[in-house]
């Protein structure tokens, strides 16, 4: 969720900067190529997201060169507090920000978007202790992606303010 938020910022810093033909398959289609990047990755994360508004927190998948030829077992880690909260952060800010860049384009996105932020914020202030360890003999993990994406008790609050913040700001509702 970190890459798309920073992707959003730097958009919304300098939104003529971002064109449409950084020749990436996008091109050409009248919307920012950064946008079309930002897309991609929500659309990546509401894929982690699920039913019940809760995020995973890491995928471990087989690599093969071209990538399509890949054929190995995809692996999860559980659902977090961190990954639900970064997640509902993305999703409410891009939520705000493709809205405002193209309504007519992105308006049913961004209200997928915002119901999805709720929904994750949601289970998060639910469950505020779910933590799952990558890499460590403690879980039996054998490592399902890079490197240990958990953090401590002040990084979850940091990332509940940053939901907090971008949920209202898009809501104007105080319960944020």
């Amino acid at each position: 969720a970190s890459y798309v938020i920073s992707l959003l910022k730097s958009y919304k810093e300098n939104p003529s900067l971002w064109t449409d033909d950084f020749n990436i398959p996008e091109s050409g289609n009248g919307i920012p190529d950064l946008l079309d990047e930002v897309k991609w990755g929500m659309d990546w994360l509401l894929k982690m997201q699920q039913a019940n508004g809760s995020s995973l927190c890491v995928m471990g998948l087989s690599h093969a060169s071209p990538p399509s030829s890949a054929t190995g077992q995809s692996t999860y880690g559980p659902a977090t507090t961190n990954a639900t909260m970064r997640s509902a952060a993305a999703f409410a800010l891009g939520a705000k920000y493709l809205r405002q860049a193209n309504p007519a384009y992105f308006g049913v996105y961004a209200d997928t978007l915002q119901a999805r932020a709720i929904r994750a914020y949601n289970w998060a202030i639910a469950n505020p202790a779910a933590i799952f360890n990558n890499n460590t003999s403690a879980n039996g993990s054998q490592g399902l992606g890079a490197g240990n994406q958990e953090t401590d008790s002040l990084g979850r609050f940091t990332a509940k303010m940053g939901a907090s913040l971008y949920l209202y700001d898009l809501t104007g509702n105080t319960t944020y």
